[in-house]
């Protein structure tokens, strides 16, 4: 599903363009999404935030902030009626809270391939992630692919 939004501007607020693609595989199954959107991208300290929404379950919007940070991790936060934090470090298995209105799910996240390539000036960048999720400590998920494309307006 394809959702235009435009999100409030922080003060120091950069107006970025969102493109996002995410491939899920579960099971011999395969699903491919997309998602464009105008956004903002925020300087803190040595870390970039881009910030964008898109739609959630019954139309409500989900608000996504993917933090880019100075040793090289990649932080994707979903709030919506569903809440959740990853962690993309490549030599990294970190785990996360997965919140839905029935539970709480503790999913713990493999990165396999990240790489990141940011300019500031003219602001854009491309970030690949390539990870695989778990529920507990064997059972997979599903293996799953971000490609996350952002520049300046």
């Amino acid at each position: 599903m394809k959702g235009i939004y435009i999100v409030k501007l922080a003060k120091n607020g950069i107006p970025v363009s969102v493109k996002l693609r995410t491939k899920i595989s579960q099971d011999n199954h395969h699903q491919s999404f997309l998602h464009e959107s105008m956004g903002q991208a925020v300087r803190v300290g040595e870390n970039w935030y881009i910030r964008y929404e898109e739609d959630g379950e019954d139309q409500q919007p989900i608000t996504v902030m993917i933090k880019l940070t100075s040793e090289g991790s990649i932080h994707l936060t979903r709030n919506g009626i569903q809440k959740t934090k990853l962690i993309f470090h490549p030599k990294l298995v970190t785990q996360s809270n997965y919140q839905t209105p029935y539970g709480i799910m503790v999913l713990t996240n493999q990165t396999h391939q990240l790489s990141v390539h940011f300019a500031e000036n003219p602001l854009s960048g491309k970030v690949d992630i390539y990870y695989e999720l778990f529920s507990g400590e064997e059972n997979s998920i599903g293996k799953y692919q971000l490609h996350l494309e952002f520049k300046q307006i």
